[in-house]
């Protein structure tokens, strides 16, 4: 069955009836237009927020990070001062250094009757001795101390006489050089 429609309105207020729609029909999609711009800008603008405080606390975690950082350098100094000091601490107490350990082989071979003026021990362990002998038994005795490996337990490689005198009084004073192995 086929329907029947009768419109009974004048002309003039079906055109400006469907004017009138039209303007409604273009007006809503404005206002969809302005929403939807209101709705991105205020999205853009919450994001913005967001990552301005995702940055706020990413700097705040990169200065900690600086701060441990700076402070673990320090603590690294300081532990690097303290193993050199206890480093040098173990050469003095620990394990005896070439310079000590020649010293006090020297102070051992040494016959009780010589007199010791100057003693010195340079760094690569060189000593420079100047002493008073009362006797010429003495004397060799010392020169044998200190030049035959059985007594002076193989460490010294050299001795060389720098003077030797005699004075009138009858004591010798000699100055050498001890050069370790």
């Amino acid at each position: 069955m086929a329907k029947i429609s009768i419109n009974l309105l004048p002309p003039e207020i079906i055109a400006r009836e469907l004017k009138e729609a039209n303007f409604y029909k273009i007006q809503f999609v404005g206002v969809a237009v302005v929403l939807m711009m209101v709705f991105l800008a205020s999205l853009t603008v919450a994001l913005r927020i967001l990552q301005s405080r995702n940055i706020t606390e990413a700097e705040a975690k990169l200065t900690q990070t600086e701060q441990r950082v700076t402070d673990l350098k320090n603590t690294q100094a300081s532990l690097f001062l303290l193993k050199n000091r206890l480093t040098v601490i173990d050469k003095y107490f620990g394990v005896p250094s070439k310079q000590s350990s020649l010293y006090q082989l020297i102070n051992k071979l040494m016959p009780p009757s010589v007199v010791v003026n100057t003693i010195d021990v340079g760094k690569s362990g060189e000593v420079v001795l100047q002493a008073v002998v009362p006797d010429s038994a003495s004397l060799d005795d010392l020169m044998n101390n200190l030049t035959v490996k059985d007594y002076n337990e193989g460490k010294i490689s050299q001795v060389s006489v720098d003077s030797l005198n005699r004075g009138r009084d009858g004591y010798y004073r000699i100055s050498f050089k001890i050069k370790p192995v």
